[in-house]
């Protein structure tokens, strides 16, 4: 498949911002559709589809529900901002 020159103006001008100031513009681009129809000659029927080239299974953890209560003492205990009525004090930020 190749491109004409009014082919790569109208592709220029509507689908993308390619300058036409380059004359080698239309060599370059029929030698990437080239490329692709080289590919297109491989034999893709057994071929499973790859979503990714890395074969691994999700590494995350499992997520545990435990029964430990926390308290909110201790919840505020791990803050190192001010605690004031039981609440963590935070600067001003209306001003």
């Amino acid at each position: 498949m190749t491109l004409t020159q009014e082919q790569i103006k109208k592709i220029s001008e509507n689908l993308s911002k390619i300058p036409l100031d380059n004359p080698k513009i239309e060599e370059d681009l029929n030698n990437i559709l080239k490329y692709f129809d080289l590919l297109d000659e491989i034999d893709t029927e057994n071929i499973k589809p790859t979503y990714s080239v890395i074969n691994k299974k999700n590494i995350l953890r499992e997520d545990i529900e435990t029964n430990k209560s926390i308290t909110n003492k201790e919840l505020l205990n791990c803050s190192n901002m001010s605690i004031i009525a039981d609440q963590i004090a935070v600067s001003n930020i209306m001003k």
